[in-house]
Formats: structure tokens, C-alpha cells, sequence
């Protein structure tokens, strides 16, 4: 039976391979793929003066000289922050800039002005071309608002507000949550001192408040926290603490419309029930109100006040910033958060209110300093020499984290 499977099985295999030759022969050539086109050479763009364009240049003199290449525009103007901050400069003055600096067109289709000399700092500005306003598109620094953004230019020599290399420096993170009090997703920034990372001690926490129609990256950029605070720790002048920067708007919309309450919103319960236990459950800090700080500048000064009145046993520390209940408020306010921290407030180690001479808020201040004094809170207020505007607030914050977590006395 062997004999005769290989006897029959060979002739088979035979078979089959002449089969698959012929088969294979059968098959027509492969074809060559068509040549392809070359490509064509890259079309670079023509060179223009934008190309190595210094669209801001800080003269020795402080003076700032600003640029934009706009050859086909009839009309460029620049708004800027600066001026403000002018030692002895008056507001008929500071409203020369609000319109405006008009800039004058050269031969290459570069337009150019210069203002100053300009205060050592930090300051936001935009160009309106042909009424389109718009950022620096030669200026890579910018801060963020509600709606739009801002270019950024810096005069050097502001101690408290630089990045100093000798001066060891903390993080400021960009945090996403899901918020229970406004739906949907939100944003902070938190800055954590030098060494956190690295370290195991429970830190106090001062939550920092922006302005209407800012957004919770401007106290990181143009308020310069992150920096403020390395120098103040560096120098042994603050505790080391962590800094929560949240998002005050809950929508895009901001207008001043009456019978709308600001600083009463769904804002205040995200703060109290949603970013404090975030930051407690995922940052470590010491959780009780006598490590805990609020503070906030105009309309944050508005949630600062009425949220740490409604809820005094999660903050001891205060600090309102260029701001103060509306005349057409102050009625309602007395009769609510005034009435509840009456019936229920705890003392606070620290309440500190500053505003400037020629500030918007400054009468408002006043008259909401005398409210809180008379509901029994004693109240450290200053007036300071400038105006609604980023020197003061950054001067501000210098002043109040310097003093905050230290105090061993009700207020």
C-alpha cells in the first residue's frame, strides 16, 4: 500500500506543478507605474519689512516706541497701559489716551508711535487698523480677558513685579473642573510656591479675584501673582501660600444692566462649594477658615465682599481692591449679606480695603467701608495715590499677602 500511494501520488505532484508554471507564465507582466510630475519648487513669500519688524522698543529713557507693518491701512491708533501709572499725571490727561494714540505712517508702510516715559511694569495693549482692533502680530506675550485678548510689553525695573533669576520661583497651572454650580467646564489658575512639588507641608490658600470683563489669566500675566509672591516669600515678607486665580464671569455676556446685582450669581456658589473642596482634595492645604484669604479688585471685590459676608466661617482673611456696593444697592445689601454676617459672622483676623485717589470706585468704597464698620467689622482702609487700574492692584496684592496669615487677632 506504501508502494503504490507514492507510485500514484507522485505523478499527481508532477501534475499540479506544471499546472501552477503554466499558470504563472500565463499571468501578464506586472505594469510600471506612470512617472510622476516633479514638484513644483515652494513659493516662498516675498519679503516685507513685517519680517524683522521690533514691533515694541523700550527706550533708556522709558520712553516706548510701538510699530505695526499695515501698508494698505488709512488709520491705525494704539491703546495702551502705561500713562496711568505716571507719578502726578490727572485723569484730563489719562483721557487723552482713551481714544487713542494716533500712529504715524512711514515710507515702508510701518506705522509708529511713542508714549512715556512709562513706569517700571507690566502693561496691556491693542492696535485698532482701520477699526479693527487687534493684538500685536509681532508680539508673541499676551493676556487673556473675557472676550479677547491683549498684547503685553514690559518697562524693567519694577522690583516687586519681576521674574527675577537669583529668586527661586513657584508654578502657575492651568486647572480644568467640572462645575456643579454653573454646569459644564471651567478654568483657574492656581500658583503653588517654590519647592511645593517637592515638599509634604500643608499650606494656607488666598483666592484671588479679577476684575468685569477679565478672566482668570490676568492676575497670572498683566497682575503679575506668580511673581509678586516669589519675590515676597524670597524675601521672607509672605508666607509661603498657594494662590487660586478662578474664572469670575459664568458666561461671555457682561453688561452693567440695571436690576442685575454684581457679585450675586451663580459664581458665588462655584467658589464656596465647588473650587474650595477641589483645591482642598487635590492641592495640600490647611483647610479651616484661619488659613484662608479671599481678596478681589472691582467687580471681584463686589463677589469678594458679599461672599466672605455670607460665609465668614470659611475666610478670615479679607481683601477688597478698588471697589463697593452701588448707591442703588447699598439698601439691598444692608437687608442681606450686611443682615446675615449681623446674625451670624465670625470676626475676621484681617479686612482690608484699599482704593485710589482718582479711582471710579473710590466713593463707593468709602460708603461701603462705613456699612461694614457699623455691622461691627473693623475695617483697615487706605487710600492710595492712583487710579482703576493694574499699578494699584498689583501694589495692592504686594501689600495684602505680605500681611495676611500672620495675624493671631480677630478683627
Amino acid at each position: 500500500m506504501m508502494r503504490l500511494r507514492t507510485e500514484v501520488l507522485r505523478p499527481v505532484c508532477v501534475f499540479g506543478a506544471l499546472c501552477v508554471g503554466l499558470y504563472v507564465h500565463a499571468q501578464p507582466a506586472p505594469q510600471q507605474p506612470a512617472a510622476q510630475p516633479p514638484w513644483p519648487a515652494m513659493q516662498m513669500p516675498a519679503p516685507t519689512p513685517n519680517d524683522t519688524l521690533k514691533s515694541v522698543e523700550v527706550e533708556p529713557d522709558r520712553r516706548v516706541r510701538f510699530r505695526i507693518w499695515a501698508p494698505n491701512s488709512t488709520e491705525v491708533k494704539l491703546h495702551a497701559e502705561g500713562p496711568e501709572a505716571t507719578p502726578g499725571v490727572t485723569p484730563q490727561e489719562i483721557n487723552k489716551y482713551m481714544a487713542g494714540v494716533p500712529l504715524t505712517k512711514g515710507d515702508q508702510g510701518i506705522w509708529e508711535a511713542t508714549i512715556g516715559p512709562i513706569e517700571p511694569g507690566v502693561y496691556r495693549y491693542t492696535f485698532t487698523v482701520d477699526g479693527v482692533s487687534t493684538t500685536d502680530p509681532r508680539n508673541p506675550l499676551t493676556s487673556q480677558s473675557l472676550t479677547h485678548a491683549f498684547s503685553m510689553y514690559e518697562v524693567p525695573g519694577s522690583d516687586f513685579t519681576e521674574y527675577k533669576t537669583a529668586v527661586p520661583h513657584g508654578a502657575i497651572s492651568t486647572v480644568y473642573y467640572d462645575s456643579s454650580a454653573t454646569g459644564g467646564e471651567r478654568r483657574m489658575h492656581v500658583y503653588t510656591p517654590p519647592g511645593y512639588e517637592n515638599g509634604s507641608a500643608r499650606l494656607p490658600v488666598l483666592y484671588l479675584l479679577h476684575g468685569g470683563g477679565d478672566s482668570d489669566d490676568s492676575w497670572p500675566t498683566v497682575g503679575r501673582a506668580g511673581a509678586i509672591l516669589d519675590n515676597l516669600i524670597a524675601s521672607g515678607k509672605a508666607v509661603p501660600m498657594l494662590i487660586v486665580m478662578p474664572a469670575g464671569h459664568i458666561s461671555t455676556e457682561f453688561r452693567l444692566t440695571p436690576g442685575v446685582r454684581m457679585g450675586h450669581d451663580a459664581f458665588n456658589d462655584d467658589l464656596v462649594k465647588v473650587v474650595l473642596p477641589y483645591i482642598d482634595g487635590h492641592y495640600r492645604t490647611i483647610a479651616d477658615r484661619d488659613h484662608r484669604a479671599l481678596a478681589g479688585l472691582s467687580m471681584g471685590g463686589l463677589q469678594t465682599l458679599n461672599i466672605a459676608l455670607d460665609n465668614s466661617a470659611d475666610f478670615a482673611y479679607v481683601g477688597v481692591f478698588s471697589s463697593g456696593w452701588f448707591p442703588n444697592s447699598i439698601k439691598e445689601e444692608q437687608d442681606t449679606d450686611v443682615a446675615q454676617y449681623r446674625a451670624s459672622g465670625k470676626p475676621f483676623r484681617l479686612f482690608w480695603v484699599d482704593a485710589g485717589k482718582y479711582d471710579i470706585a473710590l466713593q463707593n468704597s468709602h460708603a461701603t467701608v462705613a456699612i461694614l464698620k457699623d455691622a461691627g467689622i473693623n475695617v483697615e482702609e487706605h487710600e492710595s495715590g492712583g487710579f482703576h487700574a493694574w499699578p494699584s492692584w498689583r501694589d495692592y496684592l504686594h501689600q495684602f499677602a505680605a500681611m495676611v496669615f500672620k495675624s493671631s487677632e480677630a478683627h
